[in-house]
């Protein structure tokens, strides 16, 4: 289990993060919502050590995570940054052992060689193990990326807005990645993302910020119109299809959103 207890945080004196608290279970994705300048890649950052809280605590199964050391740490955390920034002519194969440097002591082992084996397997990545990353689409990269975290067998996975400049088949790759890793290797996830929908489809928890602060958190029941409109200043309307949740901003033509809920389409994904 994660725990964020009462996270604050500053940069100068322009406080970005208020006493966030929440958890995540492991077996559970938590998406983090809101607009740009809530505080979500920020809140990552504190929780991976990279930016030191102002105030509060952060727990992995009861161990407070200010006590462990950088490998420790990259041992039982994997992290999907939003722009990464990986040398174009290294292969995908050898991309994908870098996961395995917090386990490496001197040289890979055939341990670390099962497991990118694994990896790529798993992830369907074969046909590409040897290509550069030069070579690869924008989709693939981010598997790629998500690859070599899941090489790090972490006990829970961050990811800064993995689905951002994707088109919608890649978007739902990369989401059910994510979800087989989550439900086939007792995970957890912490999803900083912007796709509502997308959430609702993947996410079994939720966290809502609005100017570092939570409003909402919980399951599918805490996205509702008016927490939504809090959140990102606008209304939303609210159907299903196939008893799933379909968020539409009302800036759209009530034909436009009649189709979209009524044909099972989730706005922002084409």
């Amino acid at each position: 289990m994660l725990v964020a207890d009462c996270i604050a945080f500053k940069y100068g004196t322009r406080s970005v993060l208020k006493e966030v608290s929440f958890t995540v279970n492991k077996g559970e994705i938590c998406s983090l919502l809101g607009n740009n300048g809530a505080g979500k890649s920020t809140l990552l950052k504190c929780i991976l050590g990279f930016l030191r809280p102002g105030r509060g605590r952060v727990f992995l199964d009861g161990k407070d995570l200010s006590s462990m050391n950088r490998t420790e740490l990259a041992r039982r955390m994997g992290y999907v940054p939003q722009m990464d920034m990986i040398p174009a002519r290294l292969t995908v194969f050898d991309t994908i052992l870098m996961g395995r440097r917090p386990h490496i002591i001197w040289e890979a082992r055939p341990r670390d060689l099962e497991v990118v084996g694994s990896v790529i397997e798993t992830l369907g990545l074969q046909e590409l193990s040897l290509r550069y990353l030069d070579e690869l689409s924008g989709g693939e990269l981010q598997k790629v990326v998500i690859a070599r975290a899941l090489a790090q067998e972490p006990e829970i996975l961050l990811l800064d807005e993995p689905t951002s400049n994707l088109d919608p088949k890649n978007e739902v790759e990369v989401m059910e990645i994510v979800k087989y890793a989550v439900e086939e290797r007792g995970m957890a996830a912490l999803i900083a993302i912007h796709d509502v929908n997308l959430a609702l489809r993947f996410s079994d928890r939720f966290v809502l910020l609005k100017d570092g602060c939570v409003l909402a958190s919980g399951g599918p029941e805490v996205i509702v119109p008016t927490s939504l409109k809090e959140v990102y200043g606008t209304d939303f309307d609210i159907g299903y299809s196939k008893s799933m949740k379909v968020v539409v901003p009302l800036s759209k033509k009530w034909e436009d959103r009649k189709e979209l809920i009524s044909g099972g389409k989730s706005y922002g994904q084409g």
